[in-house]
């Protein structure tokens, strides 16, 4: 599954919830990484998500 698969926060939580392992690449060039995080935020509309829901979107940033 890629991460543009994720659309919705209950797709976000369903994805977190998951037994199985998964493993992320993570880019060496900082910037890139940056946009990748912009991208994700802008994706889930960041500042409009209650606290339980930001704490979801940021997990997925974190793994």
């Amino acid at each position: 599954m890629k991460t543009e698969e994720l659309t919705t926060i209950e797709h976000l939580s369903n994805f977190l919830e998951g037994t199985q392992a998964v493993a992320f690449t993570i880019s060496s060039d900082k910037d890139k990484r940056y946009r990748w995080l912009q991208k994700e935020l802008v994706r889930f509309d960041y500042l409009s998500l209650n606290k339980p829901e930001k704490a979801l979107s940021s997990a997925i940033c974190s793994r």
